[in-house]
């Protein structure tokens, strides 16, 4: 449910912004391709049913802009394929699901292509087989790099409150698929920089590194994540360990402004694994086994505005340690869309019924200062009848029961519907409820800018369940410029409500309206879509600005 108001590609948009309105190439060949939502013919189909095997395995690698194409062969296309690492061609081999010998399975290479489109720096991917003279059938693997340098800065003012930031971002180090990252924000709460580091193949294996490190104003946040996940549908194993800490000072919002503050540490520690069970046909069953710790004290809280009827949250201490069993299962009914949340990118989303379970108990004889119960169940589903249209549904439910009642009971739940009116006219709605019984001051829910409401300012009001909904329209056109940025429009609006701490009872319905640019980046691995919009709100705080502005590539839906 984030949306953030600042951060923009400026690597890849405003070289674009520079060229002329009237300015215009032709269609780009990955749009076209990507039109072919469900390719016509199956030929891996044909090959796994005359049980062909794979012979041999081919990978290219091709540069962010095709030079040989006139549309791309400019001093922008030239520039940025001289100083981009290309992807290694070993990076791209150690994810494939398949290998030389292995007969023909069409799911597993349709599963390899959309695990290539997932990467941070491909922009697409597709895999091909070729027989050659002898029967050989050579399964030949087309990757095309994105553009993975990203430099971000933003600028807001939202309620009389300014915010900026400024951060770099590569996301295939030297080719070689590793990401690196570094950022500064200033808001009117704290300031922070950052690092960042991420490995998805650490020492050329499965296992997967994230690490995280945050320096603010009022503390600091890490984390590490050490994980080798189900990274296929038939993967037989899962392992990992996490650990984060976060000592800085939590804020309670009103008005857009933080009214309480208290210092607050959590550390936290999780180690676990899991094991397929059973797979048939497209549909796996996994369980595992949870061990999770987490430590939160606070600090005296303090006001530092007033809060009108706002009382200040009661914080108390606690030690979370205890076992859980996970199960999951997941189906492979992945559908391939276009131009649906991003522009002229394949989208791939599951149309099944996919879910995880945590079921575990907090224990005193771990060092728990309760004993609680605590669950997790988290669903999602899809639905559509053709590539023009598409429902997703995701929902989720968790919390802990100690001798009190439910605490910490977190509900959520978000419809999404498109529809395509044209090929470029497409209808998008978001539907979101949220519902918390007795949560804990940092699961606090808020209403604002952030979290959907593009008319009003970040954190309007605190509550413990509020619904959201957004209808926009969205219009791309033909004009793409210098094969950096697909122009497109859109126009909205959103309604929400939130149910206030402050024992007020059910907010009014705050409703706002706008348009804005949504400029499809058509290079760039991060931020494929780069929003410029401006909303009026119908209902505003007679403190707020009559005009908010949202620059950004945070997307919703």
């Amino acid at each position: 449910m984030n949306h953030r108001r600042c951060g923009i590609c400026l690597a890849g948009a405003l070289s674009a912004l520079a060229v002329p309105l009237h300015a215009t190439v032709p269609a780009d060949p990955v749009a076209l391709l990507a039109k072919a939502a469900v390719p016509s013919a199956k030929p891996w189909k044909a090959l796994e049913a005359r049980k062909a095997s794979i012979g041999k395995i081919e990978v290219e690698v091709g540069d962010v802009f095709d030079l040989a194409k006139p549309e791309e062969n400019t001093w922008i296309g030239r520039t940025a394929d001289r100083l981009h690492a290309s992807t290694k061609e070993i990076v791209i081999r150690r994810l494939l699901l398949f290998a030389e010998g292995e007969p023909v399975r069409e799911r597993i290479i349709y599963e390899t292509e959309r695990l290539l489109r997932a990467l941070p720096f491909v922009k697409t991917a597709r895999i091909d087989p070729r027989t050659e003279p002898d029967g050989t059938v050579v399964a030949v693997v087309r990757v095309q790099d994105a553009w993975t340098t990203q430099v971000n800065a933003g600028y807001s003012q939202v309620g009389g409150q300014k915010s900026k930031n400024f951060g770099v971002d590569e996301k295939n180090f030297l080719g070689e698929g590793k990401s690196m990252a570094f950022d500064l924000s200033k808001d009117p709460v704290r300031s922070t920089w950052g690092l960042a580091y991420g490995d998805p193949q650490l020492l050329g294996s499965r296992w997967t590194l994230d690490m995280r490190t945050q320096y603010l104003s009022d503390g600091f946040a890490r984390s590490i994540q050490l994980q080798r996940p189900f990274y296929a549908l038939d993967t037989p194993w899962s392992a990992g360990a996490a650990v984060s800490a976060n000592h800085n000072l939590l804020y309670v919002y009103d008005h857009g402004i933080p009214v309480y503050q208290a210092p607050f540490v959590q550390n936290a520690f999780s180690l676990s694994g899991g094991l397929a069970l059973h797979e048939a046909e497209n549909r796996v069953w996994r369980a595992g086994l949870l061990l999770q710790r987490q430590d939160t004290a606070y600090g005296t809280i303090t006001q530092t505005a007033p809060a009108g009827s706002l009382f200040p949250p009661s914080l108390t201490d606690r030690r979370l340690r205890g076992p859980a069993l996970t199960f999951a299962t997941q189906e492979d009914a992945f559908h391939e869309f276009v131009n649906l949340q991003a522009v002229d990118y394949p989208e791939d989303y599951n149309l099944a019924w996919n879910g995880d379970l945590t079921l575990g108990t907090y224990s005193r004889a771990w060092g728990s200062t309760l004993a609680a119960p605590f669950f997790l169940l988290e669903g999602s589903k899809g639905w559509s009848s053709s590539a023009d249209d598409l429902t997703l549904l995701t929902a989720s439910w968790g919390g802990r029961k100690p001798a009190t009642g439910l605490e910490d009971s977190l509900m959520s739940f978000s419809l999404v519907k498109y529809q395509k009116l044209e090929e470029d006219r497409i209808l998008a709605g978001l539907v979101a409820v949220d519902r918390a019984q007795r949560p804990d001051p940092e699961h606090w829910y808020y209403l604002g800018g952030d979290q959907g409401m593009r008319g009003f300012p970040n954190e309007l009001h605190p509550g413990d369940a509020r619904w959201l909904a957004s209808l926009e329209y969205r219009l791309l056109t033909d004009q793409r410029w210098w094969g950096l940025v697909r122009l497109g429009y859109s126009a909205f609006v959103d309604l929400g409500s939130i149910h206030q701490m402050d024992g007020q009872g059910w907010s009014r319905t705050y409703s706002d309206v706008g348009f804005g640019l949504r400029l499809g980046n058509l290079r760039s691995s991060l931020g494929r879509v780069i929003l410029l919009s401006v909303a009026v709100p119908l209902n505003r705080e007679s403190y707020q600005n009559r005009w908010q502005f949202t620059f950004g590539n945070a997307m919703r839906f």
